[in-house]
């Protein structure tokens, strides 16, 4: 398109002929376009540019609006786990050993006495297996001891029976001799009273014979009695010699027979008191044994570990066999029964400063996608006063969070929560709004500047 205009008056130069009108050259427009182009330059202009500023001013003043009164909440995350409400058992050993068999699992339920796992035992088997086998042996020789004792005892009571029956014996043929030995001692001295009366009669008659008043004959028969009765002296003195020989040889035979008699008795008495000493040696014995036995049984049964309560096995530090457990080790955490179940979690430092007592929670558990079985409400019930370290997350607060309910549902399905379970736990420490998230780094600009 061109454009042509008329040159002004003052720029012409003067004349003297009457000054023409003014002519207006009008632009003339070139018509040379296509036809669509043209075609579309005699359409009227399009309202699409008018209705998307009114649906960008709509749209602005409705995110406002949203930004505005919607809301969004500030959280603080934290790990833990299901855990019964109060004070958890602590199963430890009582003994060190290597495991042999572990026979419960974790979250699983246990009675009272239940065997949990259970340790080596083959040194403790041997120990009782050897103490029995001579807890056996000493038996038997005290059943042989305590035989022995009565056969002892029979034998001293025979022997001592035969040696008084023997010493009786001598005793009465003691008797017997020294009984012929006084009978004797009376018949010699009868015998010498008869000499001396003899003697006197012969005597008187010597000097009637001399006279003639009697016969010689008299006087033979007084002297021949005199010699009658001597020789009975002389016979009875060797019989009275004999007896009381027989009777010195009686009474030593009697003393040896008493003796002996003693010394079997002693000797019986001593073989009975060192079998008595053996049996009450075996009797100690045995019971040492015994007692050895009941130790050894103990240790032995120590040799399991057992459900102090009954409950649900909240924590299980050994899992396999052949690991070593130490004395006072904590192998297991039991949950008695019938106890409300609580988070126990672990707050980070960098987490904590705006939670406290009281604050709403949602839980995700780890077992149940939150996408399908959704969260679980909560409250804070209890923080730690101060931090404690933790190898994974460093300095954290320790902290207890209740339960609005037990159990999770999806659909028709409910499923009650296990002690043991993990979970995220989200504390909601503020809310704000949406047009504040969004003003922040606006306004932090303007409090801090901009470092170029």
């Amino acid at each position: 398109m061109y454009y042509r205009f008329a040159r002004p008056a003052s720029d012409r130069a003067p004349t003297s002929e009457p000054t023409p009108p003014i002519k207006v050259v009008e632009p003339t427009v070139s018509t040379d376009w296509s036809q669509p182009v043209q075609t579309v330059l005699d359409q009227p202009p399009s309202s699409l540019p008018f209705q998307m500023a009114i649906g960008g001013f709509a749209f602005a003043v409705c995110f406002i609006g949203w930004a505005w009164f919607s809301q969004i909440n500030e959280v603080s995350r934290a790990q833990g786990k299901l855990i019964p409400k109060g004070e958890v058992f602590k199963v430890d050993p009582i003994d060190t050993g290597k495991v042999s068999r572990v026979l419960v699992q974790e979250g699983q339920a246990v009675q009272k006495g239940q065997v949990l796992l259970e340790l080596d035992r083959e040194l403790a088997a041997t120990e009782v297996e050897r103490l029995e086998k001579e807890l056996s042996a000493a038996q038997t020789e005290l059943n042989q001891t305590q035989l022995l004792i009565g056969q002892a005892q029979l034998q001293a009571g025979a022997r001592s029976t035969m040696a008084r029956s023997q010493t009786q014996a001598q005793a009465i043929e003691l008797l017997k001799a020294q009984r012929g030995s006084a009978s004797t001692e009376t018949l010699v001295a009868q015998l010498r009273t008869e000499i001396a009366e003899h003697q006197k009669r012969l005597e008187r008659l010597q000097p009637l014979v001399s006279q003639g008043a009697l016969p010689q004959e008299q006087v033979f028969q007084a002297e021949q009695a005199i010699r009658e009765r001597e020789r009975a002296i002389t016979e009875s003195q060797g019989t009275l010699e004999r007896s009381r020989t027989e009777a010195e040889r009686l009474v030593e035979l009697v003393k040896q027979q008493q003796a002996d008699e003693q010394n079997v008795q002693l000797e019986a008495q001593q073989q009975i008191e060192q079998l008595k000493l053996r049996a009450s040696q075996l009797q100690a014995k045995i019971a040492q044994t015994q007692t050895l036995i009941e130790a050894a049984k103990v240790k032995l049964n120590e040799r399991y570990v057992y459900a102090p309560v009954d409950g649900n096995i909240s924590a299980l530090k050994v899992r396999n066999p052949g690991e070593v457990v130490q004395l006072g080790q904590t192998i297991a955490e039991i949950a008695p029964e019938n106890r409300p179940i609580v988070v126990s979690a672990v707050l980070p430092t960098q987490q904590a400063g705006l939670v406290k007592v009281g604050m709403p929670v949602q839980l995700k558990f780890d077992a149940f996608p939150y996408q399908d079985f959704g969260v679980i409400s909560g409250k804070v019930k209890q923080i730690s006063l101060d931090s404690k370290p933790d190898e994974q997350l460093g300095q954290v607060y320790r902290m207890e969070i209740e339960l609005d309910r037990s159990t999770i549902t999806k659909g028709n399905q409910t499923i009650a929560l296990k002690s043991g379970q993990t979970a995220t736990a989200e504390i909601v420490t503020r809310s704000r709004r949406m047009i504040d998230v969004f003003l922040d780094p606006i306004r932090q600009l303007q409090k801090g500047g901009i470092n170029l």
